[in-house]
């Protein structure tokens, strides 16, 4: 009799495992349909798209207070669902590849892998010229290139990279970019990676062209070696402004703020291209181009230099972040900021209380022949800034002789079903006070209007250099906050900053705060270093997507202390942290298991 009652016991739950088998089958196909269906409406809107070129004026949703909108009756059918794929499993990242799990020491707790990416021996080494800052990353597999500003090389190349082949556990500093014959590699890294592992180091800086030494943008394409290490090649110009002065200043970089990515070809399905724009500042008032390369080794030009946002009177643009959607269409995010009073002789820029900046974006989808769709982003907005003293721009300060310069340039991001996701700082005047805040604008019409969340709403310190990542939980905000002593105070708090995480989803809306540093850093001096301006801490940080749900975090930060004799110095190093969301926390995958 035992044995039979062991016998239906095995019996009911070999049914059990079969049903819970079959429910899993059953979910996978409603998923492949659903991928279909949206495959579908992409392509219906891509040929809308291509025929209504006259969305070119200015929409933007939920004009005034921003909202949030949230699809229940969706979300409850998503939740329903990620029930039954994960019932009966107790490994809440189960749906990760075997090669993905063993990088996540715990998938369902919150874990942490800092890292700090810089050898500072070299900072001993090239004393006074300390300085490593504005992050950049990709990574293909478990291999990561990291860029930083990087001044213990700098002249002739302050292009500084670093790798790590273990997923960031272990880190390798690589020196510098090669610099080209009578060239200057100036910085400002951006890092993508195509679908064969190709890396793609964009920079500004300088190079003889035959008649003329001009400020460009450029390319050094990397390549993993059998070794684990990478190979970076010298830089190939992908970008050349409109009107080259005839004589190059050496202090002064005219191809300026640009950014790279790789993504689909439109126009060559089945293929990638390298998507690139910057500013030319060779105009009267700046200029927006865009170039497209293909994507391998060695660069071939398909469109060069072409200008998309044109100079206009009394506006300033800057700031491009160029991002390309599974179909290949293009969009290209800027910061748009009017002169209020071009009398006063006052730059732009400089206004602080004023609502004069705007976030917007231009969109192609006809792989970067036009870009007719012409859409606002964001509401106007103040500067995310306190004051012009000291830098001759807008800055933050914290006491006479620190000071952070700031722009409010967006960086963005697609997620898996197409919704797009851009973040910028911006300032807030209210009552006399000022507050400075991220926030997250997302379009789920392939940018053609917007909504707006405030991404920092109870944060009564200041918040700064704003990136965002998306994958399938939603998108995952980083962002520099100061320390406000557990909300006991406001503005720059105690002086301290460090980075911290929140993420969103359209069906849970915002995540609770995390921090992703380990430490409060001072902010530098005002004259950080003898080869980087005045109020200089960088422009942005990244956050990337990496192996199934983890994020991989850069950043630069002033933590550690750099002594030469009777000098102390705050040292400028660059860090990295990859992070998990465990099993109950916001937007993981599995936080829809019991």
């Amino acid at each position: 009799m035992y044995c039979d009652d062991e016998y239906e016991i095995y019996k009911k739950k070999y049914i059990k495992n079969i049903k819970v088998e079959l429910e899993d089958l059953q979910f996978q196909l409603q998923q492949q349909k659903q991928q279909q269906k949206q495959l579908q409406a992409q392509l219906q809107r891509q040929e809308q798209n291509q025929a209504q070129t006259q969305n070119d004026t200015d929409t933007i949703s939920n004009v005034g207070n921003p909202t949030i909108n949230i699809n229940v009756d969706n979300c409850s059918e998503r939740k329903e669902a990620r029930k039954k794929h994960y019932r009966e499993q107790d490994d809440c990242c189960s749906d990760y590849t075997k090669d993905e799990k063993k990088h996540n020491d715990s998938c369902c707790n919150y874990i942490s892998l800092e890292r700090q990416v810089n050898n500072s021996a070299n900072d001993v080494t090239n004393f006074p010229r300390i300085t490593q800052s504005e992050t950049s990353l990709a990574h293909f597999k478990n291999f990561i290139l990291y860029g930083f500003n990087d001044s213990n090389n700098s002249p002739p190349s302050f292009s500084g990279f670093a790798f790590s082949n273990d997923l960031g556990n272990t880190w390798t500093d690589g020196g510098f970019i090669p610099v080209n014959p009578g060239g200057i590699n100036a910085g400002d890294p951006v890092i993508t990676v195509d679908r064969n592992g190709v890396f793609y180091y964009g920079q500004i800086g300088t190079e003889n062209i035959p008649g003329r030494r001009q400020d460009v943008i450029s390319v050094s394409t990397g390549t993993i070696n059998p070794n684990g290490a990478i190979t970076m090649n010298r830089p190939q110009i992908v970008g050349r402004g409109q009107n080259p002065p005839a004589m190059d200043n050496p202090n002064t970089f005219l191809q300026d703020k640009e950014w790279i990515t790789v993504g689909p070809d439109a126009n060559n399905p089945g293929n990638e291209a390298l998507y690139i724009t910057w500013t030319d500042f060779t105009t009267p008032t700046p200029s927006i181009l865009f170039s497209k390369y293909t994507t391998g080794v060695n660069l071939a030009p398909i469109i060069t230099d072409q200008v998309i946002i044109p100079p206009a009177a009394n506006t300033f643009v800057s700031g491009s972040f160029v991002l390309v959607d599974n179909l290949g269409g293009i969009y290209v995010f800027y910061e748009e900021i009017t002169d209020p009073n071009p009398a006063d002789m006052i730059r732009p820029q400089n206004y602080l209380n004023t609502p004069n900046r705007t976030i917007r974006m231009v969109k192609s989808v006809d792989g970067g022949n036009t870009f007719p769709i012409r859409v606002a982003v964001s509401n106007p907005f103040a500067a995310a800034a306190t004051d012009t003293a000291l830098c001759d721009r807008p800055s933050i300060g914290v006491d006479n002789v620190r000071r952070i310069r700031m722009n409010e340039f967006p960086q963005a991001a697609i997620g898996p079903d197409g919704t797009l996701y851009v973040v910028w700082n911006a300032g807030r005047v209210i009552g006399g006070t000022t507050f400075i805040d991220i926030f997250l604008a997302y379009s789920t019409d392939k940018g053609n209007t917007w909504n707006i969340v405030d991404i920092t709403p109870s944060n009564s310190t200041f918040t700064f250099f704003p990136s965002v990542a998306a994958n399938k939980n939603g998108a995952h905000i980083q962002y520099n906050r100061f320390n406000d002593r557990g909300g006991t105070l406001a503005g720059i708090g105690d002086g301290t900053f460090a980075v911290f995480l929140k993420s969103f989803s359209l069906c849970d809306g915002l995540s609770k705060e995390k921090m992703v540093s380990t430490a409060f850093s001072p902010v530098p001096v005002t004259h950080p270093s003898p080869d980087t301006a005045d109020c200089y801490m960088g422009d942005y940080n990244q956050i990337i997507t990496g192996p199934g749900n983890c994020l991989l975090h850069s950043w630069g930060d002033n933590r550690d202390v750099i002594i030469q004799g009777a000098i102390q110095r705050d040292n400028p190093n660059v860090f990295f942290n990859i992070t998990v969301p465990k099993k109950k926390d916001h937007n993981c995958g599995c936080d829809y298991v019991r």
